[in-house]
């Protein structure tokens, strides 16, 4: 009966001491890898992203951990705000975009309708985040700013490209007119013009009877 009680209280004072003890970070910041998310090379992390709000690797833990360390490295101010768009590896990005060299170390990628404001660029173990100049639908894109290869005849070289995340505007950009449209615009415009030409001649008669 005693060791009973006693493998129950062991049992117990396990699983207090485990949920005391901090899990580690699914996504944390590369100190001395990260000096802005607007410099050329971007902010290293170590661990993955995506586009979804949650699980571990979730676009809200990079958001955090580089908001976080912001707070110490104050070349990475200010504080992030990441709203989600797709990501290159979703079943559905061809409906939002396209991407050059896929699986390479580098290429070009376009969103249709879409303005993003940040890019995470993942391979291997590690992804890189992105604030562009300016929010853009289209883009260039490089794993070359990660860490490379790690052994092999290739190591050092970059390594292949996993997915990009995009980030910005949840809102479509407004599409621009179909030619039609501008067609029938001009043909508006011409008429407009050409009935205020037709009525100068009867104000001028009208003003000449009124004498």
């Amino acid at each position: 009966m005693k060791k009973s009680a006693f493998s129950v209280f062991a049992v117990a004072m396990f699983s207090i001491l485990s949920l005391s003890q901090p899990s580690a970070a699914a996504v944390t910041v590369i100190d001395g890898a990260c000096r802005s998310v607007s410099a050329a090379t971007g902010c290293l992390f170590a661990g993955n992203i995506n586009t979804s709000a949650e699980g571990a690797n979730s676009y809200l833990s990079a958001q955090d951990a580089y908001n976080l360390y912001n707070d110490t490295q104050l070349s990475a101010a200010p504080d992030i705000f990441l709203a989600p768009i797709i990501a290159s590896d979703a079943l559905n990005f061809a409906d939002f975009g396209s991407i050059t060299g896929g699986d390479t170390t580098g290429g070009t990628w376009t969103l249709n309708g879409f303005l993003a404001n940040y890019i995470g660029v993942k391979a291997g173990s590690s992804f890189a985040l992105y604030a562009l100049p300016a929010p853009s639908s289209s883009g260039s894109w490089t794993t070359s700013d990660l860490p490379g290869i790690k052994n092999g005849r290739n190591a050092g070289k970059p390594q292949a490209l996993s997915h990009i995340a995009f980030f910005g505007s949840a809102t479509p950009v407004s599409a621009v007119p179909e030619a039609s449209t501008w067609a029938m615009m001009i043909m508006g415009i011409g008429l407009l013009g050409f009935a205020a030409r037709r009525g100068k001649p009867n104000a001028t008669m009208a003003r000449r009877l009124s004498m």
